[in-house]
Order: structure tokens, then sequence, then C-alpha cells
């Protein structure tokens, strides 16, 4: 038995430019993402699901991968040149820098406090920060890991339980798990 979904709907315009790296808010009503306009900006917009309309972040002209957290009280973002992490408090409706590092693939702890990221080259290692004062830590080095590098670096991210992931490089793919005690 086939099941039915109904026809996919385009939510984007194509004339606005490509959508990239879509996030969804906490309560599943809307989805950021980045766009490259016209104009060739890059920028953080949102879509409303239920009034099908797109709004434009403030501020955030040449920020892009989005990652909504878990509460659905921010957005995170990189900065174009991915050294700096932003953070979009929908409260205050002001960005924050975060940390500056050269982020790859950027994940939110599942309690909103932390979020988790990775940097490459010859010092690799997986950090968090913490979003109530901004303490960086790093949690390892992954220097002598060899991982598997697409175009936007070595993926690395958080399980469910919240132990970091790995992507390790071994001729193919492999998934490996940290066991961490955090304090």
């Amino acid at each position: 038995m086939q099941a039915s979904y109904g026809s996919p709907e385009q939510l984007t315009k194509a004339e606005d430019g490509p959508a990239y790296d879509p996030t969804w808010s906490a309560d599943g009503n809307a989805i950021a993402f980045g766009q490259v306009q016209p104009s060739g900006k890059l920028g953080i917009r949102v879509l409303n699901l239920k009034t099908r309309q797109v709004s434009i972040v403030p501020g955030s002209d040449g920020l892009w991968s989005p990652r909504w957290s878990p509460d659905g009280r921010y957005v995170a973002a990189l900065s174009n040149d991915v050294k700096t992490l932003l953070l979009f408090d929908f409260k205050s409706k002001k960005w924050t820098e975060l940390a500056k590092a050269h982020f790859e693939y950027p994940t939110w702890s599942r309690d909103s406090a932390y979020i988790y990221f990775n940097t490459g080259g010859d010092d690799a290692a997986f950090f968090k920060v913490r979003i109530r004062d901004r303490k960086l830590e790093r949690i390892v080095s992954l220097k002598n890991l060899p991982r598997n590098a697409g175009i936007f670096g070595a993926w690395a991210g958080l399980a469910p339980d919240g132990s970091p992931l790995f992507l390790r490089d071994s001729n193919f793919d492999e998934i490996y798990a940290l066991d961490w005690d955090a304090p």
C-alpha cells in the first residue's frame, strides 16, 4: 500500500534567488534559510508557513547557515567567511557575536544552552559556546582524526543524547560516537 501525501508545493520564489540551509522553528510554523539575493548579498529569511510570507531577519546581510534554537528564541548564523558565529534574539531583535573561529557545522544543544561546532585545519577541534555568557570551551582535539571533509568542511554533530558525533575518513564513510562525561 502506497501512502498519498499530496503534491509538492514550492514555498519560495525562484526570482528571489536560491534558498539554502533551511532550519525549522521550534513550533514548526516557520522555516529560516539563507538566501542569495539578485544583488548578490547573502541574508537570513524566515518563511511563515501559514501565511507563505517571507521576511528578512533584520541585520542579517552577509550572514548564512541559520540554525534555529530548540526553544525558538534564537537563530544562530555564520558570517560569509565562516569566521564569526552570531546570534539573533527574537525578543530583543538584535544580533550579538558569540565567538570567532573557523566554523564548521554549528549544532544547538537540546536545551538551547550551547552551540557546538568543529573547526578544521592544523589544530582541528570540537567546541561548545554557552549562550548565557559566551563562554567558549574546547571539548576535544580532532587533530589526528582522519576526517572526510566536504565542500563545507568535515561534518560533526550531536546524537540525541548530546554526545558528539564525527565523520571519519577511512576510504569510506563511517560514523563514530565519542563517549564523553560532561561536568
